[in-house]
């Protein structure tokens, strides 16, 4: 059985931030990250070159995006920072495609 909580019918939002790196601290950066009661995950990503970590956090306001936005930027290591919000969902799936699980 899987649940789900509706952070939103809380007043809370997600909201994902897009961090680059520099001097190759991206492990230093992720666990500091980590130690921040807003963020929920961080993962090293690839792909885009100026985008190391991608972290989500739960935040209450636009006040709250700017806190952590702030604190992102001025941590040691961090180069950059963006951030992207999912305003309404158009779709979703429920399940892996068959074709998928059928290669599983």
């Amino acid at each position: 059985m899987h649940y789900v909580l509706d952070i939103e019918k809380f007043g809370w939002r997600r909201v994902d931030f897009f961090i680059a790196i520099k001097n190759g601290m991206v492990n230093a950066v992720a666990s500091k990250l980590l130690d921040s009661d807003e963020v929920t995950y961080v993962g090293k990503s690839i792909g885009e070159h100026t985008i190391d970590l991608r972290v989500e956090t739960i935040v209450k306001d636009n006040a709250s995006v700017l806190d952590v936005l702030e604190k992102i930027k001025a941590m040691d290591g961090v180069n950059d920072v963006i951030w992207s919000e999912i305003v309404s969902v158009v779709g979703r799936k429920i399940s892996i495609p068959g074709s998928i699980i059928d290669k599983i």
